[in-house]
């Protein structure tokens, strides 16, 4: 999932390189006008994309005719939409990844004695990024596959990453995170997450109820896997009306933590 944060930080990073002979402009504006294509929106003319990413429209419409020619975008009557083909970049990275072929084993046991939902994931910059999960067929809101991204301040996963940052990260994220509302029960407050992180730090796990999606429950904890540098996630997600939020910690914690266990020492 891109927000207009993303295509923001993109850009100063572009502003920042400029006048670095080795800096190929052409690249990181076909690159830009990538990020600008949403999962969930509707085919975009090349008027919207110019839009999103603050370009030139004769930039932007160079960029869409390049990416089509290469099929990473397709014509959808006069706009645009993704092609399949984009896969193939994500795909590249995950498959030089031996996390995920060590750790899909030991989630999909994990999935299978607690009957539902279960992943593992990473933070960058603002939001969680789903590196393995099982999916339980008992629990089918969303479908989240490999690179999906949901943002932290609402995830159980995004708790227990965030609350693992060091003051001055942690002053960074409040600073550039926008912090959206999913959910009447979302919690938007700076000074009130800061909180709910505190004890997240404290407890050693972290419960979300139904702030990113209505009908649905998450817990999480922190894993550290050998020879992976960046901090993981390791989380269960059911419906309320299968596990109470106030029974998770008691149904799943320890079967999680075994699993963690596991995780850590592969």
């Amino acid at each position: 999932m891109t927000d207009s944060g993303a295509l923001t930080r993109f850009e100063q990073v572009v502003q920042h390189h400029r006048g670095d002979p080795d800096f190929m402009l052409s690249l990181a504006r076909g690159l830009q006008v990538l990020l600008a294509f949403s999962e969930k929106q509707n085919p975009s003319s090349i008027a919207e994309i110019a839009r999103r990413t603050g370009l030139d429209r004769a930039v932007a419409r160079r960029c869409i005719h390049t990416l089509e020619c290469l099929d990473l975008v397709r014509r959808d009557g006069t706009r645009y939409l993704l092609d399949v083909n984009v896969l193939n970049l994500g795909h590249a990275y995950f498959s030089s990844i031996e996390l995920v072929q060590r750790a899909q084993p030991v989630l999909d046991a994990l999935g299978e004695a607690v009957h539902t939902n279960c992943a593992l994931a990473m933070l960058n910059r603002s939001d969680v990024v789903y590196l393995v999960r099982t999916q339980s067929r008992r629990l089918t809101q969303r479908s989240l596959g490999m690179g999906s991204r949901l943002p932290a301040h609402c995830t159980s996963l995004g708790r227990v990453l965030l609350a693992q940052l060091d003051k001055e990260d942690m002053d960074e994220y409040f600073k550039q995170a926008s912090l959206p509302r999913l959910t009447a029960h979302t919690v938007t407050d700076e000074t009130t997450l800061r909180g709910v992180l505190s004890q997240v730090r404290s407890a050693g796990f972290a419960i979300v109820n139904q702030e990113v999606e209505l009908d649905l429950v998450g817990i999480a904890i922190p894993v550290k896997m050998r020879g992976f540098p960046a901090k993981l996630a390791l989380s269960v997600t059911i419906s309320p009306r299968y596990t109470p939020a106030n029974e998770l910690k008691a149904r799943y914690l320890e079967r999680m933590s075994e699993t963690a266990v596991l995780l850590e020492s592969m």
